[in-house]
């Protein structure tokens, strides 16, 4: 769940909380000065309960960058003389 000011996302009244379902990373779009990604997420109350699926513009500096993925180590696998 990640909480975002009313100066970061299009268009609303005070801060909301969303629990992100996708960000368009690949469409960001310039917006009053700078650049905003597409997002859909389901807005969550102040008590923690699920509510409206939204899908807004939220100022791409503010939304959280996923994680690296990582690739398995391959493990070599060494004989022993015999």
């Amino acid at each position: 769940m990640y909480e975002f000011a009313e100066s970061d996302y299009c268009y609303g009244i005070g801060p909301i909380r969303l629990r992100l379902e996708r960000v368009n990373w690949a469409q960001p779009i310039p917006h009053e000065g700078d650049f905003w990604l597409g997002v859909r997420g389901v807005v969550i109350d102040r008590f923690g309960r699920e509510g409206a699926v939204r899908e807004m513009l939220i100022r791409a500096a503010r939304v959280p960058v996923p994680p690296a993925c990582k690739r398995p180590r391959l493990r070599v696998l060494r004989s022993t003389p015999v």
